[in-house]
């Protein structure tokens, strides 16, 4: 059964054992702590233009735009979008098959970003869509960065982890290093923590998800 992200997936995710999510919603006093753990992570200024690929109801696409940040956001999931506040709705669009471009031209973004980032989401994707999204994404950014739980042999070292059915990739680190290299991306750097981003996961187990600064070859 292929699930979808719906109003379960979001709400209702753990009860119907489909996701981690429960009662999914804004909660500033952990989205501006992680918005800027990843500013300061990534040295993001002002001046720079982010676009935060797999947004969901954009949280932290408000987060950064709040920082004065000019943060834009695709999702692939409607019910999300449609929980997106209205200041935000010019800023955020459907991503329809995997053609990231075509989304863009939509929002009339004709410019190259200095940031995606993408956390919690490669992992939902299809490992042959997800090389032609890498692809897609080395025209329009410098830098990438990419947050997945890590996994060996088809099984996540988080345990929670296999609890999302949207999960897809379950792979260790130098997997995901090869995939980056062989689709556009150079490893500027990788950690299996940050602080302010994920804090809580590092103390199940300190290898459990991977951190990624990636930048375009």
């Amino acid at each position: 059964m292929k699930i979808k992200y719906n109003k379960d997936y979001y709400e209702n995710g753990v009860a119907k054992g489909i996701s981690g999510y429960d009662n999914y919603r804004w909660i500033p006093e952990l989205t501006y702590p992680m918005a800027y753990s990843i500013c300061r992570t990534l040295n993001i200024k002002q001046t720079h233009k982010v676009l935060e690929f797999g947004c969901a109801h954009g949280f932290l696409v408000k987060a950064l735009n709040d920082f004065n940040i000019d943060t834009y956001g695709l999702d692939v999931s409607r019910y999300a979008l449609s929980k997106v506040e209205p200041a935000l709705k010019k800023k955020i669009n459907l991503l329809k098959n995997n053609n990231i471009k075509k989304s863009l031209n939509k929002m009339k973004i004709n410019f190259k970003f200095d940031f995606i980032i993408a956390k919690d989401v490669f992992e939902h994707i299809e490992p042959n869509d997800l090389k032609r999204l890498l692809r897609q994404m080395s025209l329009i950014t410098k830098e990438l960065f990419v947050v997945v739980p890590l996994g060996d042999n088809g099984k996540y070292r988080i345990e929670s982890y296999e609890g999302d059915k949207t999960h897809i990739i379950a792979e260790n680190e130098r997997w995901w290093k090869l995939l980056f290299n062989q689709n556009k991306f150079k490893v500027k750097s990788f950690s299996h923590n940050i602080e302010g981003i994920k804090d809580k996961w590092y103390d199940v187990n300190t290898k459990g998800n991977g951190f990624f600064k990636l930048v375009t070859m």
